[in-house]
């Protein structure tokens, strides 16, 4: 595979197989109370016992970084000898919910659960509560609020980290002479691994106008902690695995919605949001698609951040039981990173620059139809109709002609429409 500042070549430099083998067992109990302790409880109790294991190959090749002139900058070499992994474990969960609707206007949700994790070997216990409160009568206007702890499972990948294949890299300058020794990187685990954690925080507010306005407006924040990440460190010779990785995200969120009847309606949403994280997630360098370059692990926004996205959606029923549902979107670029000629982040990453603004108008034109006894809906659907040529790629490497030049335009597209019903 051949990393060049223009294109990318050859074949991709890693091939998989795994085979995957579970099997869960999950009991529940609910049991509902009505008027003991100060109103109306449904509560349920469970266990999740799961035994799960694979075993596979994992085979990589070489992967060449070149200059614009075509001289190799860096090179990675795998020992010629396919790599195999075998990881098994028990997982164990018990939890406990209580739904209390404590009046007409007051309910209040709380559950508890704790896991045994397989990889880590450690008891997880997450706390989580919720409530609803009915501010204005009948149900016009209703306040909502949650706090809770949720543990991510380890996939089983992590506890193969040891066994996959070592890389080793070595530098050239232009003229072909080595910039030192070829490093090859042990996989070295960081002290004990611990599940990774989120703290989520949710406050929203319902209220209807009437039969045919509603509005909502909604608060999430979630803080995550103990995410799997890899940090290369040249100077030892080791590709670190650590679960230290820490993550947070916001986002305010307003809709308005007006439904005329049956056959139209239109809704109106627009979210303001944040999302910064460790990027050198475990899962993106040795999951299903493994990225091959692993540089310094940073903090900072994600790849997917976006401050800003209005969503525009509706019906509009038409003569002759024709249906028109248009789609509107409009929402900030995500963030790039620029690189050099070694493939090395130039600045922060992520905080280059922004794609184009995307804006989009899709749409359906549908009706009903009936032949003989069978039903169907029929009709097409356009995308971008607009064509408005939303780039969705950056030319990101410092050293290219090109650089920072956007590609690769959303197309316009039209597609059939067909989903049938049987009596």
């Amino acid at each position: 595979m051949v990393y060049a500042p223009q294109t990318q070549s050859g074949t991709f430099f890693n091939s998989q197989e795994r085979h995957v083998r579970s099997l869960q067992i999950i009991s529940a109990l609910t049991i509902a109370q009505d008027r003991w302790r100060h109103g109306q409880h449904v509560f349920k109790i469970g266990v999740d016992v799961q035994r799960s294991s694979f075993d596979g190959t994992s085979d990589s090749r070489g992967l060449d970084i070149v200059r614009l002139d075509g001289s190799l900058a860096e090179r990675t070499t795998y020992r010629q000898v396919v790599a195999e992994q075998n990881v098994a474990g028990t997982e164990l969960a018990a939890f406990i919910q209580d739904r209390w609707r404590v009046n007409d206007r007051l309910s209040l949700e709380l559950g508890l659960r704790a896991d045994r994790e397989a990889i880590t070997e450690k008891i997880n216990v997450s706390p989580r509560g919720g409530l609803s409160i009915s501010v204005l009568p009948e149900g016009r206007g209703i306040l909502r609020g949650g706090l809770g702890k949720f543990v991510e499972r380890t996939p089983l990948t992590v506890g193969a980290f040891t066994q996959y294949e070592r890389a080793t890299t070595q530098r050239f300058a232009a003229s072909g002479a080595a910039l030192g020794d070829p490093i090859t990187f042990a996989h070295v685990i960081d002290g004990p691994l611990r599940s990774p954690e989120s703290l989520v925080q949710t406050a929203a507010w319902d209220q209807r106008f009437g039969r045919k306005v509603f509005f909502k407006a909604a608060y999430v924040h979630r803080t995550g902690s103990h995410g799997y990440i890899l940090n290369p460190d040249p100077a030892r010779g080791a590709l670190i695995l650590s679960s230290s990785g820490k993550s947070k995200y916001w986002e305010v969120e307003t809709t308005g919605r007006y439904l005329a009847n049956e056959r139209r309606d239109l809704t109106v949403s627009y979210v303001h949001s944040r999302s910064n994280h460790d990027l050198n997630a475990y899962d993106d360098f040795f999951g299903n698609f493994r990225e091959p370059i692993i540089r310094a692990n940073e903090n900072s926004l994600s790849a997917t951040d976006v401050p800003h996205r209005w969503i525009v959606r509706g019906s509009l029923g038409l003569p002759g039981k024709w249906a028109f549902s248009p789609l509107y979107e409009w929402r900030t670029g995500f963030p790039w990173s620029a690189v050099d000629e070694f493939q090395d982040f130039v600045g922060e990453r992520n905080r280059s620059g922004r794609l184009p603004r995307v804006s989009t108008f899709d749409f359906t034109f549908t009706r009903p139809f009936q032949f003989k006894k069978y039903r169907f809906t029929a009709g097409v659907r356009m995308f971008n109709a607009f064509g408005s040529g939303d780039e969705r790629d950056v030319q990101a490497n410092v050293t290219a002609p090109d650089y920072g030049t956007f590609y690769n335009p959303i197309r316009r597209s039209i597609g059939f429409v067909l989903s049938a019903g049987f009596p």
